[in-house]
């Protein structure tokens, strides 16, 4: 298998709708679709777009009147949509991976430092103060979206330090607002294919014989057990695992998502307790016998989502401290536990078939 596969089919799990041995696979309900988009789907884009635009305000704010308070609220702003993410990222299909729409939004993992490299390009260059959110948006993806905006605010000297001391540097300030504009370009969009108005969100809804996405409910089953499963497996493989390598560096800490603005350990329990409402909304019903296959699921994400909401010290300290390390790799097993329920018990039971997903490697 080619490394050099992008991100987006690196995580994309490839499932086929097939039949679960001798037995009879159970019903998938008619309004699957519509019970996803409606209770989940879209309540969690719009909030995702309503936070990234109320993050642009606060750095328009910031840099009209730096000052400490302002740094404050565009802090918890960031810390908004970074958590407003971790509920959307997991349905990395449809809309989602549309033009790079994930990449504009999350450009990671990044090991090779393009983000880093083209940022700081940029900031070198006068012309950045005329930058704005929809230049910015036909740049590089590596420029765009919350890794850049975490960089730009949270770094030595960056956005917030300087607001802190009652300074707005030209250069940082119009990059972090035309970085805000163009992440609230993309949530907005995503936002609106999955309301009730949207295309994608009508045939996600209503599958049919001349749908040309979803001709079946269960195929709209397969599509949300993939993106479970893959956001399962993503969360491990990519977003824990190799920050908890051995021996451990200070290094490690920054394989890690967000750890410049101490957002990995609540990033990672709120993208798993997204996943867990989305397994609700989804209602698997299967029958008396086999109800233990979707409640033993939910009890694994319950059990893997309070252990992460415990966790409340910056990445780099978890790993250093025992305790610590001891609860993320207790994460990283739950999260290996989850995954083989939903593969080996769940999905088979819904008609759903697993195949080979490149995150499992060659």
């Amino acid at each position: 298998m080619r490394r050099s596969l992008s991100l987006a089919v690196l995580v994309a799990g490839l499932l086929t709708v097939g039949a679960v041995s001798a037995a009879q696979p159970a019903a998938v309900p008619d309004d699957l679709g519509q019970r996803l988009v409606t209770t989940y789907a879209a309540p969690a884009t719009q909030r995702l777009d309503a936070d990234a635009r109320a993050l642009a305000q606060a750095l328009a704010s910031l840099c009209k009147e730096p000052a400490a308070k302002e740094a404050e609220a565009v802090e918890s702003r960031f810390r908004s949509v970074v958590l407003a993410w971790s509920g959307v990222e997991f349905l990395r299909f449809g809309p989602l991976v549309e033009g790079n729409r994930y990449e504009r939004i999350a450009f990671w993992p990044d090991p090779r430092g393009v983000m880093s490299r083209q940022v700081q390009g940029l900031l070198a260059d006068p012309a950045v103060t005329a930058l704005d959110a929809q230049a910015l948006s036909a740049r590089s993806v590596a420029q765009q979206g919350l890794p850049a905006l975490e960089f730009v605010l949270y770094r030595d000297g960056g956005v917030l330090d300087a607001a802190r001391q009652g300074r707005a540097e030209a250069p940082d300030c119009a990059y972090a607002q035309a970085a805000a504009g163009a992440l609230a370009l993309q949530t907005g969009a995503l936002a609106q294919a999955w309301s009730a108005q949207g295309e994608y969100a009508r045939r996600f809804s209503r599958p049919a014989a001349d749908n040309p996405l979803y001709r079946t409910p269960r195929e709209v089953a397969a599509e949300a057990i993939k993106a479970l499963s893959t956001g399962l497996q993503f969360a491990r493989d990519v977003k824990l695992v190799p920050a908890l390598a051995e021996p451990y560096q200070d290094s490690r800490a920054r394989r890690a998502p967000y750890w410049r603005s101490d957002l990995t350990a609540p990033a990672l329990a709120a993208s798993v307790e997204s996943m867990l409402r989305f397994h609700d909304a989804a209602g698997w019903a299967l029958p008396a016998d086999e109800a233990w296959r979707v409640e033993g699921l939910r009890r694994e994400l319950v059990q893997l989502r309070d252990v992460l909401s415990s966790l409340k010290a910056p990445v780099g300290d978890l790993l250093q401290d025992p305790e610590g390390r001891r609860q993320l790799t207790l994460a990283t097993l739950l999260l290996k536990n989850a995954k083989d329920l939903l593969d080996q018990d769940l999905a088979p039971q819904l008609g759903v078939t697993i195949g080979f997903n490149a995150l499992d490697g060659d």
